[in-house]
């Protein structure tokens, strides 16, 4: 009986010793695996946000340059339609006129290579957006690549009025201010639907930013909740293998 017993106990503590080491190395491989994982979310979603930003940073620079850009035709409009009171087509004037217009093809044209930046970047990351996707808690995001391909064509357009607009103002150009401002108005009309399409564009990239971050938070959530469960489930299963050791151990005693 004695015997039968010792060798009971042996089997338990055998049984018990084998299975705590083993619930051991599940909670260590649970939490190498944890930090593998929250590696990997963290490259893809980090690459997401790092294009997402280096579309919006392209697209706050063309706002900016645009902006500035609106402000001299403005000027420029204001000067060639001038009030009744006041003699148009002025030699100086016209020059100075001139000079602010054949700044703007430059501005323009810098503006337009940061939308084209901007737009090879989201064709980029619309691949890695339509890849977090095919996940459950990930909300789609895309960027409006035909949107930013418009602008840009805005922009062309910018630089061609502009263009004939500082031949009309030039020494030896023919025509009114009126002929002039109706060249002004129709570059700044230009200029300004590439404007609000810039800030569409940038508006929908910010939004996409934090429809990204917030994926990356409940992919999170999910991930540290199936690993508490499995931390728990194994530390409850080594507390009874523990338990089944120390019965065993008991069993051996004379």
């Amino acid at each position: 009986m004695r015997v039968v017993r010792r060798l009971t106990g042996w089997a338990f503590g055998a049984a018990g010793a084998v299975g705590f080491l083993l619930c051991i190395a599940g909670l260590v491989g649970c939490w190498v695996a944890y930090a593998e994982v929250v590696r990997r979310v963290d490259r893809v979603f980090g690459r997401a946000d790092a294009a997402l930003a280096e579309i919006g940073e392209n697209l706050g620079q063309a706002g900016d340059r645009l902006r500035r850009t609106r402000t001299e035709l403005e000027a420029v409009r204001r000067e060639t339609e001038p009030p009744a009171t006041r003699p148009t087509g002025g030699t100086a004037r016209r020059a100075v006129s001139r000079k602010a217009v054949e700044a703007v093809g430059p501005q323009a044209a810098e503006a337009r290579e940061l939308l084209v930046k901007a737009t090879e970047a989201a064709l980029v990351a619309n691949g890695v957006l339509d890849a977090l996707a095919e996940l459950p808690v990930v909300e789609r995001v895309s960027v409006d690549t035909d949107r930013l391909k418009e602008a840009a064509a805005q922009l062309a357009d910018v630089s061609e009025q502009s263009a004939r607009l500082a031949a009309r103002l030039g020494p030896v150009a023919r025509g009114d201010d009126g002929e002039a401002g109706t060249e002004s108005s129709r570059a700044a009309e230009a200029l300004g639907k590439a404007i609000d399409l810039t800030a569409t564009g940038a508006d929908q990239v910010e939004r996409g930013r934090e429809r990204v971050a917030g994926g990356r938070a409940r992919v999170m959530g999910w991930i540290n909740g199936v690993a508490v469960a499995v931390t728990l489930v194994l530390a409850w299963g080594a507390a009874g293998q523990f338990s089944l050791l120390v019965h065993g151990r008991s069993l051996t005693r004379p």
